[in-house]
């Protein structure tokens, strides 16, 4: 978590297991020999349509859902297909050789993580650990009934909410009107994201169906 103590300051360090670059670069591999369906995986996600995907059982109350300070229904199941979608983040304590050349940085508004999904005329908002804590008509494609003309037409956004403003700030971009591209470039993702936004008039300023 970015709210805990950093490493080097920690007063114990622990020694002896994978540094960051190694963790990194076995993440990399696994990611390129783990592809996912991901047209499919998106598409439920969009429609939370699960149909013959093995259960995956009883989700157990871990520290993850303690963490999570947002208003939840407690008569609710923790689903857990929609949990761990969002890319985690952590210290950067080793600083790669390419960090000038190949790294991107971005500058992120203080708030909570959310997995947003815009899909069938409405709107709904996750949290990492897979809570639906909000529904609401948005003017992100598929997020109203009034844009909502096809199933096919849904987005899958990586967002931060930030309460004070009432407002959720998009990090990334993992499908966009029903094209996912997990698997693309993060300039890619960046530049498509930002072009796209501009496309959609009225998705920044507040109104009945913007809220």
């Amino acid at each position: 978590s970015p709210a805990a103590p950093h490493p080097r300051l920690a007063a114990y360090k622990a020694r002896g297991g994978p540094g960051q670059a190694e963790r990194r670069q076995r993440l990399l591999r696994l990611q390129r020999e783990r592809r996912l369906d991901y047209v499919n995986h998106a598409r439920r996600l969009a429609e939370d349509d699960w149909a013959g995907v093995e259960s995956e059982g009883e989700e157990k109350e871990g520290e993850d859902a303690e963490e999570e300070e947002m208003d939840v229904d407690p008569g609710k199941k923790l689903p857990k297909r929609y949990a761990n979608q969002l890319m985690l983040s952590e210290w950067l304590v080793d600083v790669p050789l390419d960090l000038e050349q190949e790294w991107v940085v971005v500058v992120c508004p203080v708030g909570k993580r959310a997995l947003v999904v815009a899909s069938r005329g409405t709107t709904a908002a996750y949290t990492k650990s897979g809570f639906c804590v909000n529904r609401f008509p948005s003017l992100l494609p598929g997020g109203n009934r009034h844009n909502s003309t096809s199933e096919k037409v849904y987005c899958i956004l990586d967002c931060i909410y930030n309460e004070a403003k009432q407002t959720y700030y998009i990090l990334d971009v993992m499908c966009w009107r029903g094209h996912p591209v997990y698997d693309c470039q993060t300039d890619f993702r960046f530049f498509w994201l930002f072009s796209k936004i501009q496309e959609e008039e009225g998705l920044g300023e507040k109104s009945r169906i913007n809220p």
